[in-house]
Formats: structure tokens, C-alpha cells, sequence
């Protein structure tokens, strides 16, 4: 679409319509992937695609439209093969692959970067955070030789992988809560479109969490701070208190990726035996690293002094 004229409602309602049909295809690919570490990939790029399409139908009914046209032809041909048992792995990796160019999907669309809604952009701007991240992942896939079927499922056992994800359900599920309220009281548009998507991500990966967690024999036993939970829903939540000093907040807090993914990546190198659940958590901990990129990076972008300003402090005050 690059290039030409689209009105929001039609990119919308491409995207939800897309997406949807991603996910359902992805569905089928999943139930018939005998690769553990691919499978639990998918897991998580499907369940993007729904809440993508979720996003899409949220924001078109917000601007005064509604979801009208199904996926396009190319896309339904390509989810054709995607759900086709008689289709290798590889195979479907490869064709899927070939239809995005290497490096290609690092710049933002066109059609994206040139809307004049800021909530929209903004929003469309995170959705596209998981869409490189889970390209780059199958890339990284394409290139792995398959996993063996056969191999043990289970996890270390130096790992108690059902507590871990336990508690991390538990997090997500407050960080989503957190991040809705913030978005509902956010008095800037362009923020308030990135931290509606933020929110649907983190709850995206507390569902996927519990899934996986009922799978492995689980059960949900631990629960957040309920104190600590409201202290932070009610802060961020709060208008009295800036947008700036907020994303200041949440900057200082998390001043790297590292310290947004820590806690994941400690126990990746433990699950070798467990691809499914290793790739799951690999793919949620990049999009962790993603909401706390983007944060920071607006907050950037507000505290920055105007670049006339920034200039004449180069050139010496002249």
C-alpha cells in the first residue's frame, strides 16, 4: 500500500481482517507442527495476530467504522498453504519467508508513518514492534535445522518452570491492568495509542503464560501484590499526575533491555529440553524489550529540547 492514497478505515479493517486470517491459519499449522520449537513460536506469533485484529476492530469502531471486508485474496492463498498437513515445515517457512525481504520490515510503512492520527499511528507503530520481532524469529527458525519429534519434552529439572511461569502470569496480568489504566486517564494521544496496544500485548502474553502453565500440569496459585497492584494502577492511573513524569518513571525503572528481560532470559538456557516452552518465553521476552524500547524512546522524544535549540548547543552557542 506504500505509495498510495488509503483512508484510516480501510487500513484498519485490512489489518484486523488480515491478521484474523493469519491466526487461523496459524491455528492450523500448530495442530498439525510435530517441531516443539517451532510450534512454540507460532503459539505466540497467532496469538499477536489475534489481539492485532482486536486492536484493528477496537480502534476502527473508536473512529466510526466497522470490520467489513475479509482478508485479501493473496493472503487467504497463503494461509491456504500455511494450514496444508501436506506441506513440510521448512516449506512453509520458506514460502511464508520469501514474501518479506530481509531488513525490509525495520522501516516503519509509509502508509503508517504518513497518518495524520497520532493515536493511530502510534498504536500501529507498536503493532508493528511485534511484527519485526516475529519475523526475525522465523528468519532465526528458517535457518535452525528441524527438532527432533522423538526428543524428551521435559523441562530441567533445576528449573521449577510451573512456579516461574506462574508468577510471570501473575505480573503480566497486573502490568496489563496497570497499562490500561494509564491509557485511560493518558492525556496524549500518540502515547495513548501505543499504550493501548502495550496493554493488549502484556495481557496477550498472560494468557499465553496460563496456557502453557495448564499444559505443563499447572495450576494459577500465585497472585500479585494486590496492594502494590493498586498503588501503581492508582498512580498511573491518576490525571493529576504528567504523562512525562510517568514514561520518567518507567525509563528509570527500566533503562535497558536487560532489566525488562532478565528474569526470562536466566531461565531460557535452562529449558533445552523443552523447546516449546523455551521459544514461547523467548519470543514474550523480546516483546518486553519492545514495550520498554518504545517507552523510552517517547519519553525521549518529549523531553528532547527543540532541535534549533539542540543545534546552536553544537555549534558552540553561535
Amino acid at each position: 500500500m506504500a505509495g498510495s492514497y488509503v483512508t484510516l478505515p480501510a487500513l484498519l479493517d485490512e489489518l484486523q481482517a488480515a491478521e484474523e486470517a493469519g491466526a487461523e491459519a496459524l491455528g492450523l499449522w500448530i495442530a498439525t507442527c510435530d517441531d516443539r520449537r517451532l510450534r512454540g513460536g507460532l503459539r505466540v506469533i497467532r496469538a499477536r495476530d489475534q489481539a492485532h485484529a482486536r486492536l484493528a476492530r477496537r480502534r476502527l469502531a473508536a473512529i466510526g467504522g466497522g470490520p467489513i471486508q475479509s482478508a485479501p485474496r493473496q493472503v487467504q492463498s497463503l494461509c491456504g498453504v500455511l494450514a496444508a498437513p501436506d506441506v513440510s515445515n521448512r516449506s512453509k517457512l520458506a514460502i511464508l519467508l520469501s514474501r518479506f525481504p530481509a531488513r525490509a520490515d525495520d522501516v516503519l510503512p509509509d502508509v503508517v508513518a504518513g497518518l495524520d492520527d497520532d493515536e493511530t499511528r502510534a498504536l500501529l507503530e507498536v503493532v508493528h514492534d511485534d511484527d519485526r520481532a516475529s519475523l526475525r524469529w522465523l528468519r532465526e527458525a528458517g535457518e535452525e535445522r528441524p527438532a527432533d519429534a522423538a526428543a524428551d519434552a521435559a523441562a530441567d529439572a533445576t528449573v521449577d518452570l510451573v512456579t516461574f511461569l506462574d508468577v510471570f502470569r501473575a505480573a503480566e496480568t497486573a502490568s496489563a491492568d496497570v497499562f490500561g489504566a494509564w491509557r485511560d486517564a493518558c492525556a496524549l494521544p500518540g502515547l495513548r495509542g501505543g499504550l493501548d496496544t502495550i496493554a493488549e500485548r502484556e495481557a496477550t502474553h498472560a494468557a499465553l503464560l496460563q496456557e502453557r502453565l495448564t499444559e505443563l500440569g499447572g495450576a494459577m496459585r500465585v497472585a500479585a501484590d494486590p496492594i502494590v497492584v493498586a498503588d501503581a494502577i492508582e498512580r498511573f492511573g491518576a490525571p493529576t499526575e504528567s504523562d512525562e513524569q510517568k514514561l520518567g518513571a518507567v525509563a528509570a525503572r527500566y533503562p535497558d533491555d536487560a532489566t525488562a528481560t532478565t528474569p526470562v532470559t536466566r531461565v531460557l538456557g535452562a529449558l533445552a529440553n523443552d523447546g516449546e516452552t523455551q521459544e514461547m518465553l523467548r519470543l514474550i521476552a523480546a516483546g518486553e524489550a519492545a514495550t520498554f524500547a518504545w517507552l523510552r524512546s517517547y519519553h525521549r522524544a518529549i523531553t528532547a529540547p527543540p532541535r534549533e535549540v539542540s543545534l546552536r548547543v553544537l555549534d558552540g552557542g553561535r
